[in-house]
């Protein structure tokens, strides 16, 4: 079996995979072999992606891949509800909490007019 060139799709991004033999290997099934081409396809086809994105931020793809990972573990711990507040800051909150806003004419006024908008549940 030769080696061939298999072109893959992975968003807008179209990348050709060499598919080799490996010597000495023999799959047990023409599925088999088939997965496992693919698989391969699409490690080389993310090698490439990480490649080609790397070298537009002008790193190596090692850089590239902790920034990616750095800035991904920031937006998740970002998305979370916990808050971390210092001593002081927590008083200030409980403070806050403990007496609760009054609501002024302004606010009241406001409050009873109209809406110019609904909520779309």
């Amino acid at each position: 079996m030769s080696a061939r060139t298999i072109p893959v799709r992975i968003g807008n991004l179209e990348v050709l995979v060499e598919t080799t033999p490996v010597a000495g290997t023999q799959p047990t099934s023409r599925a088999s072999a088939a997965a496992d081409r693919v698989i391969d396809a699409f490690d080389r086809a993310k090698e490439t992606i990480l490649e080609r994105a790397a070298a537009a931020e002008h790193q190596n793809v090692s850089t590239f891949v902790l920034h990616a990972a750095a800035s991904r573990a920031e937006e998740i711990l970002a998305e979370r509800s916990v808050i971390g507040l210092s001593p002081l800051g927590a008083e200030a909150l409980e403070r806050a909490l403990a007496r609760p806003a009054e609501v002024n004419e302004r606010l009241a006024t406001a409050l009873r007019r109209p809406r110019a908008f609904g909520w779309v549940d």
